[in-house]
């Protein structure tokens, strides 16, 4: 029975209906089993940021570090949640005793910290250094300080200084977090995220700035299909002289 409750139960995340996941669990629906493509219900509600229905599944007893298989569903639900900056979700996994240090693929790949310093996160990296998340583990020699600075994104990397991130560590190539932001301090953002977006010249795309707090800006690029339908966005931020400056001075002291 719980078997066959489990596509209909999927279907029902999909959907965003939470009456129906509820009736669904109710009836017998286990809240941690995959569907044949292997996508975890839980997995699934934390990609797609639905807080209620994550905490719905949470309290029927999904397991938080499960670890989803489906093609392009696949990965820890931390982890998804973090890396779209769904804060809400990640609050409700962390409470429910999802592991912050737990990496993807096997304990391979990233960990959640890694996902939110990558995509600028704030109050996801706040809420995963609360909950004692190791602010120094990355993915092999990069860690979460590095991809911040290179991202030009310094409440991030106020936040991993403030919970003990080495700011000395280096990586392969034996450069620290402040030689990365060192390197893109003056450049042009805009040009940058073209670059990596593999803009044409006759492209078509589109570019937001956003202020921060810190006075610093956020660049959004959205590259749109020749036709002009769909879209890939690219993001950075402009505070990488700020970066250099505070990683200078907590070297030095």
């Amino acid at each position: 029975m719980a078997k066959a409750l489990t596509g209909p139960l999927i279907t029902a995340i999909y959907s965003d209906r939470m009456r129906r996941v509820g009736a669904l669990l109710r009836l017998g629906a286990s809240p941690s089993a995959p569907n044949a493509e292997g996508e975890t219900p839980l997995y699934l509600a934390a990609v797609s940021g639905k807080t209620d229905i994550v905490r719905l599944l949470l309290e029927a007893g999904a397991t938080p570090d499960a670890e989803s298989r489906g093609e392009g569903t696949a990965g820890l639900p931390l982890c998804a949640a973090a890396c779209w900056d769904h804060s809400g979700v990640v609050h409700e996994l962390l409470a429910h005793g999802a592991d912050p240090d737990r990496r993807e693929d096997d304990g391979t790949s990233f960990t959640a910290l890694m996902w939110a310093a990558t995509g600028g996160h704030q109050r996801t990296a706040e809420l995963l250094l609360e909950a004692r998340a190791d602010p120094d583990a990355g993915c092999g020699e990069r860690t979460p300080l590095m991809a911040a600075a290179e991202r030009g994104s310094i409440a991030v990397v106020r936040a991993l200084l403030r919970h003990g991130a080495d700011p000395h560590l280096t990586d392969e190539q034996g450069r620290m977090a402040w030689h990365m932001a060192r390197e893109r301090c003056g450049q042009d953002v805009e040009s940058e995220l073209r670059e990596r977006a593999g803009v044409a010249q006759d492209g078509r795309y589109e570019v937001r700035r956003s202020p921060r707090a810190e006075g610093t800006e956020l660049v959004e690029l959205t590259v749109s299909a020749p036709d002009g339908t769909g879209g890939s966005s690219w993001q950075g931020e402009t505070g990488h002289a700020l970066i250099a400056a505070l990683l200078r001075e907590n070297m030095q002291g």
